[in-house]
């Protein structure tokens, strides 16, 4: 029962977690958005007013050649530069989503372990807490057949389950069989 409780505890604090980081990511991911739209935008604006300017009527750009080559230059530069930005942010955006989904991976995998972890830990616990020999698992045969003699018959059939499934002792099976019959 406390095993169950444990590990759904974990999975809600799990998930929890990640629906909290989740919502910070998408936040990112919109404010990464809204910036690439800004900068779209400005420059469209830019090009607008770059084709404006060279549109001007011919009288009045032809008596400001200089200012018109400085203002080609700048309007030049600007677009340049939200190119530049634009190309920044969709970097940006790029690495973000990169970096979003290793670390959902990651968030995953941890959960994972997390939850499957304890409670294997808890298994084991429960098992050496509740199993007839203490340690049984680092005892030698003769280790092992010198603690059979304070067992229950019940005990001996749990000690011999055991051995089967894991170590499948031939000695230590025929002892605790012998004991089995004996005790029955």
């Amino acid at each position: 029962m406390m095993e169950r409780n444990a590990s759904a505890r974990l999975e809600r604090d799990a998930q929890s977690a990640q629906a909290e980081w989740l919502g910070a990511m998408q936040s990112l991911a919109e404010q990464i958005q809204k910036q690439q739209q800004l900068s779209q935008k400005m420059t469209q604006e830019l090009m607008n007013t770059y084709m404006q300017l060279l549109n001007t009527p011919g009288s009045y750009i032809s008596g400001q050649a200089e200012q018109q080559q400085t203002l080609q230059q700048t309007a030049q530069q600007w677009i340049e530069q939200a190119q530049q930005q634009q190309q920044t942010f969709q970097q940006q955006a790029k690495e973000q989503q990169q970096s979003f989904q290793q670390m959902a991976q990651e968030v995953m995998s941890t959960y994972s372990e997390l939850f499957n972890i304890p409670i294997s830990y808890a298994k084991e616990g429960l098992r050496d807490a509740q199993f007839p020999i203490e340690g049984y698992d680092e005892l030698t045969v003769e280790e092992v057949s010198g603690r059979l003699g304070a067992l229950s018959t019940e005990e001996l059939r749990e000690v011999r389950d055991y051995e089967e499934r894991t170590k499948n002792r031939d000695t230590i099976l025929g002892q605790l069989d012998r004991r089995i019959r004996g005790g029955s």
